[in-house]
Parts: C-alpha cells; sequence; structure tokens
C-alpha cells in the first residue's frame, strides 16, 4: 500500500523542481537520440523510449515516447541485473532476447547503464529502440513464416559490451559480425551511451545542489503519488467483473485460424487484476512477451483513467496481471515473436479497454484502429562508399494507418496511427520515404466510408497506393508481418459497433486484376507492381443513429462519407435535390431522417462496420 500522506519533509517547491527536472532529462534524451539516430525508424518514426529508474530499478520517469518500449523498463532492468550482477560506473549493458528481458522484439535492443554520485548507484538509465538490423532472414529481421526465434534474427543475451567506459571488443566483434548495416547499428549504440553519460552528469549536478538525500526523497514522493493516484481512482470504479476479447487475424502459418486474447478484468476496492488466462494457447510470430504484455495491460490502464495519472512504478502496484506461461501473452522459447508490439499486444490493449468500458463507463472509448502499414526491406545495387557494400534498408513509413477512437463527446483524431502506437510514432513523410526508398507513393488520403462509426466516430483510415520503382538488380520485399484488420476490428464503446475492416492488394505490373495481398505475410515486390491499402478506422463511441445530423451533413460535405452510408448505417437521409456533383451543395431531410430514425430503431436494427463480402470472409475465417 501507498503511504497514506506525503513525506512532511519535501518542500512542495524542491520537489516540483526535482521532479520536472527528471522529466525534462528524460524527453531531453530522447529527443537527442531521435535527431542523430541511422535507424530511420527511430529517426524518423520515433520507434524508441528512455526511461529513468531509481536505484530499486523503479520507474521514476518516462516521457511521450512508445508505451511499449517504456512501460516495460522495470522488468527488462531487472532481468538483465539478474544475469549481469551489479553494473559499474561507465557500463553499458545490451540485450534483446525477449526470453530473458521480457520484451520486444529482437529488432528492439535494450540498453542500461548505470547512475553513480560518487561511489554510490543512484539510477539507472533505460533505452529500447529499433534498429536497422538485427541479422536473421531479411533485412530488418522482421519476417513472419520463421522456423523458430533463432531465425529471425541474432539473440542477444545480457552483456556488457562497454565494460567501465571501454569496449568489449570481443562481444562487438561477435554481434556486429551478426548484422548487416554494422556501422550504422554501432553508430546508434555509441549515441546513446554517450547520451545516457549526459544523463550521469546533469543528475549528478542536481544532487550537488539539493543533496541526496532529498533527491532521493522526491522520487519516493513522485512513486508514491503515483500510486495514490491510480488507487483513488481505481476505488471509483464498482467492484466487479467485466470481459473483452481482440482477435489478430492468424499468425502467419496456420490459414483460417484467428488468434484470440481474451480477458477477465476483476475490480475490487482499490486493485485491480487482469486475468488473461482465457486466450489463446502460443503460436507463432504474434507472441507477446510477458513484459510486453504487461505495457499494453498498463498502456489501456492509463489511456482510461485521468491523464494526469503519473506513468510511474508507484502508478502499477494496484495493477495486477495473470498471464499463464504457454499463453500468446506469455510464450515459451523457441517459439517466434516478431510481430508482438504491434500483434498481439494490440490485440491486449483493446481486450482491456473493452473490459475497462465496461467498468467505467464514463470513461469509455472507441479503441484505436489496428496497425496497417505494411514495412519494406531489400537491397540496393548501389555500394555505400562508406561501407563498400550494397544498400541494405529496412523502412517502416506508418503512412497508410487510422487513428483513434471515438469518446463522449469527441471523435476520433484521423491518421494519428494505430492502437499500440497511440499517437507517440510519427507518421512517416512521404518525400523522405521516396528519397531513401525505391518507391512512389500515388495516393495517400483518408478512405471514404471507413470510420468507426458511433454518435461520435472513431478516425477513418488511409487509403494508399504505393508503386515500386526499384532500380534493375534490386531486391525488394513486402512485409505486412505487423499489419492486423483484414477479418477482426477494433470494438466501440457505449454501445458503438466494431470499426471498420482494412483491405490489402496488390496489383502486379501490367495486370488489371489486384490479387489479396495478406496480413502477417511477406513477399517480393517488383517495378512496377503497386500495393493498395485501406486501413480500417477506429472504434466509436454510442449509438450512430444518434449522431447529430449536422456532423453527418459535414462528413458528407467532406467526401470522408458516402450518401448512402449516411443513410444505412446513421439514418440521416440526404435532400435528393441536393446531391449533384458539387458536396458542398448538400443539405439534410430532416422529416426523412427522424422517420428512418425512428423504424430503424423499433426495428432495433445494429449498424455494422463490415460490408457483406468482407462479413462472409470474416465468419469463413472464423
Amino acid at each position: 500500500m501507498a503511504r497514506t500522506k506525503p513525506d512532511p519533509s519535501i518542500d512542495p517547491i524542491t520537489l516540483s523542481v526535482v521532479s520536472n527536472k527528471l522529466h525534462a532529462l528524460t524527453l531531453d534524451t530522447g529527443e537527442r537520440i531521435i535527431h542523430s539516430a541511422q535507424s530511420y525508424v527511430m529517426a524518423q518514426a520515433r520507434d524508441l523510449g528512455i526511461v529513468l529508474l531509481d536505484a530499486k530499478m523503479d520507474i521514476v520517469t518516462q516521457q511521450a515516447f512508445l508505451p511499449c518500449h517504456c512501460l516495460s523498463a522495470g522488468i527488462a532492468t531487472r532481468a538483465m541485473t539478474e544475469r549481469l550482477g551489479r553494473l559499474e560506473k561507465g557500463d553499458l549493458a545490451l540485450a534483446n532476447d525477449a526470453y530473458i528481458v521480457k520484451s520486444g522484439h529482437l529488432p528492439d535492443w535494450v540498453m542500461i547503464a548505470p547512475i553513480y554520485y560518487g561511489d554510490e548507484l543512484v539510477f539507472y538509465c533505460h533505452f529500447r529502440g529499433h534498429q536497422m538490423d538485427s541479422g536473421g532472414a531479411i533485412s530488418g529481421s522482421y519476417m513472419p513464416g520463421c522456423y523458430d526465434c533463432i531465425a529471425e534474427g541474432i539473440n542477444i543475451p545480457p552483456v556488457k559490451i562497454i565494460k567501465r567506459g571501454r569496449v568489449n571488443e570481443e562481444i562487438k566483434n561477435q554481434i556486429f559480425a551478426n548484422v548487416r548495416t554494422a556501422a550504422g547499428g554501432w553508430a546508434d549504440l555509441m549515441l546513446v551511451y554517450g547520451s545516457m553519460r549526459k544523463v550521469e552528469q546533469e543528475i549528478c549536478e542536481l544532487i550537488d545542489k539539493y543533496g541526496l538525500d532529498t533527491v532521493q526523497a522526491c522520487t519516493a514522493e513522485m512513486l508514491r503519488r503515483g500510486e495514490e493516484s491510480v488507487r483513488a481512482q481505481i476505488r471509483e470504479i464498482e467492484d466487479g467483473t467485466y470481459t473483452g476479447e481482440m482477435a489478430v487475424d492468424w499468425d502467419g502459418t496456420t490459414p483460417n485460424k484467428p488468434v484470440w486474447v481474451r480477458v477477465t478484468l476483476t475490480v475490487e476496492g482499490d486493485e485491480m487484476t487482469f486475468d488473461l488466462s482465457e486466450s489463446d494457447d502460443q503460436v507463432d510470430f504474434v507472441n507477446s512477451p510477458l513484459g510486453n504484455t504487461y505495457a499494453y495491460v498498463y498502456f489501456a490502464v492509463f489511456l482510461t483513467l485521468d491523464p494526469t495519472t503519473p506513468h510511474n512504478e508507484g502508478a502499477f502496484r494496484p495493477i495486477h496481471i495473470i498471464a499463464p506461461e504457454g499463453k500468446v501473452v506469455n510464450p515459451t522459447r523457441p517459439h517466434t515473436y516478431g510481430a508482438c508490439a504491434c500483434s498481439c499486444g494490440s490485440e491486449i490493449y483493446a481486450a482491456c479497454t473493452e473490459a475497462l468500458g465496461q467498468a467505467a463507463p464514463d470513461r469509455a472509448q472507441g479503441c484505436f484502429a489496428t496497425h496497417f502499414s505494411v514495412d519494406f526491406a531489400g537491397r540496393l545495387p548501389f555500394t555505400d562508399p562508406r561501407t563498400g557494400q550494397e544498400v541494405e534498408y529496412f523502412g517502416a513509413p506508418f503512412l497508410e494507418e487510422g487513428g483513434s477512437g471515438g469518446v463522449k463527446g469527441y471523435d476520433g483524431w484521423e491518421a494519428v496511427v494505430g492502437g499500440p502506437l497511440v499517437g507517440m510514432i510519427y507518421r512517416g513523410s512521404v518525400e523522405i520515404n521516396e528519397l531513401i526508398f525505391p518507391f512512389r507513393w500515388n495516393v495517400a488520403r483518408l478512405a471514404q466510408d471507413s470510420e468507426g462509426p458511433g454518435e461520435f466516430v472513431g478516425s477513418r483510415g488511409v487509403y494508399g497506393e504505393r508503386e515500386c520503382v526499384e532500380p534493375p538488380g534490386a531486391r525488394t520485399i513486402q512485409m505486412s508481418g505487423d499489419c492486423n484488420g483484414q477479418y477482426f476490428s477494433p470494438p466501440g464503446a457505449a454501445g458503438a459497433p466494431r470499426a471498420t475492416l482494412g483491405e490489402l492488394y496488390m496489383l502486379r505490373a501490367g495486370q488489371k486484376k489486384r490479387e489479396l495481398f495478406y496480413t502477417m505475410s511477406g513477399g517480393p515486390m517488383f517495378n512496377g507492381d503497386v500495393l493498395i491499402t485501406k486501413a480500417g478506422g477506429g472504434g466509436g463511441w454510442g449509438d450512430p443513429l444518434d449522431r447529430d445530423p449536422e456532423r453527418v451533413r459535414k462528413d458528407l460535405v467532406s467526401g470522408l462519407l458516402s450518401v448512402q452510408r449516411a443513410r444505412d448505417v446513421y439514418g440521416v437521409v440526404a435532400d435528393p435535390t441536393s446531391v449533384g456533383e458539387d458536396p458542398e451543395t448538400i443539405s439534410i431531410d430532416p422529416k426523412a431522417t427522424r422517420e428512418l430514425r425512428r423504424k430503424l430503431k423499433a426495428a432495433g436494427k445494429k449498424a455494422t462496420a463490415q460490408t457483406p463480402a468482407r462479413k462472409a470472409r470474416a465468419t469463413s475465417v472464423r
């Protein structure tokens, strides 16, 4: 239990200064890495996280970076120190084996450095970020269909790659001999190490000014406030049991077999327990290592609670998680887990959010859209003068995505990327992607009729047409391995139906008929081929038949909604005399709208986000 009262010895002004300094250090360090990283995904998409922990390895501060990188920092740091023992001044520990550090997939390297004040270890700095390459079948180390986790890439157990400020050359050579882009990867590692040393310097200056006892008392108070805040908010929720579920389309190996995440939430007093025991057994590729599972449960809780809630270790204490070993939410070696962050991380979040929406209906929210951006990797027939090797690349554009769900009073935010990324990932720049990679985006726009229905709608998805313009001799591979939502869409809230489904096709050069391109798959792409994506939307909030007709009219005018969908889903009838070539002229027939809505409600008709063809396909998959 948290201490019920603040420490009277702490001056509130000092507490504010120390707290804000630690938060600013965390934010500044992440931004420094972003602006200097060689990894495209870290530099352009912010696919990283930086966390400051106290000497007990409890999370003290984290900032606006990916939750999956930050919320599991304590678990990873404890696991690494258990293997390595005490870290000395100047050490940098490295690992990516999720069966040890319990977090992320192999491209996400975990680095921790101790922070000493004199001879006393006072903090840990934790970093996790998506590297340029981690070995394995193809560039980027992110390919479905691998035989086991060894095939996915190099598995690095916890090692001291830098010991007391000196590089361990033997370990460095062993690791980077198995990485395609060794020069860039090593540059990023040294960037992280140098940034952590800067953190140590500034923390020592803070302690010099206020004293070690004062700084430690402030961090303890920060954790106490985090715990107190969460417990107080849980007490406002009625005791009871609530459920939620969400499925990944499949695991890339077993056709027509969805992978279900199911959760039972129990609220009792000022604590809550998420039991994931009814989730499916471990499969391939979409398994979620235990720390990743914890991160996405916390993520759902924090999105539901007051946004001012501290996101530190104290806030975790009232939250309990049951995830039996051997389940998709806690796999065992050597099962693959490459897609864990986006799938089934997204589904863990969605299932927990659905349950939380039942427990706290005043805070219910439609879920973010599923992740629906296809990554790519390959080799270009150009020699990089810095390395003397042909150019290897991996990219995750995050261009063709959905956004957030609707909440009471507000529609979802468009194109802020899907559920596991919660707007913290930057949508890629078309210009930068076209400059670096052999693709051209002929179309990238919000897709009509792709919103999650509701009184307040979820975000639309993005429609994209991506053409391959690879030069002769190149090798280009498209990977939809972290892409989900062809058959299962996110839940809405407060009576809203599930959101829209995504669509994914390949139009081969010279062909007129497009072919279905499945999620959780991968394959070659050639010059002139066009990948067509239409992401699904975020979940809505409330009954679509209660949506303000004026909001519907504005969606019609903007072209985001068709006249037919307005009628079928929202019961809003456009005046037929106003419908023409110019959407600005569209007006609503109030009388016909009232009558249609009365009939639909009397018949108990529920709006659906899926077209009949998509419903049939979804049924066949189940």
